[in-house]
């Protein structure tokens, strides 16, 4: 994988965690709060938190005896995430690679990691560290992007992109979108030492303010922006408003809402 998907520097975090929290993310982040069982005076290890989206829910349901690490390998990212939280929530953040984890083994009593496990060039290392760095007995929670055909922004505003480009198009949301095979991770989860693992296919429903706001979440808050600037960098502010239109056409331009769907696991040790 190349280094552009993982760019979420500059103003990208901002946007994402602006726009597309509330567009994609908080219902499914609330979902995985749900899941999430920790013991009294426990503790839980995020990895690739971000901007804290989901980190937000899981401090929310847990109790405050509970020790919430989150983790993140972009320190922008995690500067967003910090600036959720008071020094009296019980939580701590720190740069650290899901692959590679800088943690005592037996650790944690469970690991939550959001819509991130696609985007980690070695799957299964990061499953395998999940592993070594829970409690026996610990859980892991995850989720994964289902396909574009599930997905409707993405697949309309993908399309628009990809539209731009005779070559070389933009191809970040083949990361998120394009890791979705079940099987893959149930293999990597049983060569981990997973014994347990509850697989979930979660339609919901994605709810705009308007057609705007899909736009400016898709193309300004991920790296497509940083693929889009270094190749035609004058066609950003057009594609903003070619992808504003397509989903205004197709959904409507205010109040509108589409289908979208994740995979949801739930693994034990």
């Amino acid at each position: 994988m190349v280094e552009e998907h993982l760019a979420f520097v500059g103003s990208v975090p901002g946007n994402y965690d602006k726009y597309l929290g509330p567009l994609i993310f908080d219902v499914y982040a609330e979902d995985l709060a749900t899941r999430i069982l920790v013991p009294e005076n426990g503790i839980l290890i995020e990895t690739a938190a971000g901007t804290g989206l989901a980190t937000r829910y899981i401090r929310n349901r847990l109790s405050t005896s509970v020790r919430v690490v989150a983790t993140d390998l972009n320190a922008d990212m995690l500067k967003i995430a910090e600036s959720k939280f008071s020094d009296s929530e019980n939580i701590e953040s720190q740069i650290a690679d899901a692959q590679n984890l800088n943690f005592s083994d037996s650790s944690f009593d469970s690991m939550a990691c959001q819509f991130s496990l696609m985007f980690f060039p070695d799957k299964l290392a990061a499953i395998k560290e999940a592993a070594r760095v829970l409690k026996p007995g610990g859980s892991f929670h995850f989720n994964i992007w289902d396909s574009l055909e599930y997905n409707d922004y993405i697949r309309v505003t993908n399309k628009v992109i990809q539209s731009y480009f005779k070559e070389s198009a933009p191809d970040f949301f083949d990361t998120p979108y394009g890791h979705f095979k079940i099987d893959e991770y149930k293999e990597s989860l049983g060569i981990a030492g997973f014994n347990d693992v509850e697989i979930s296919v979660l339609p919901k429903v994605s709810k705009a303010f308007d057609a705007r706001q899909v736009a400016l979440g898709y193309v300004l808050g991920t790296p497509v922006r940083l693929q889009i600037e270094s190749r035609e960098p004058n066609s950003l502010s057009d594609i903003v408003d070619s992808v504003e239109q397509a989903i205004g056409k197709e959904f409507g331009t205010s109040q509108l809402s589409a289908k979208m769907q994740a995979i949801v696991f739930t693994a034990h040790l």
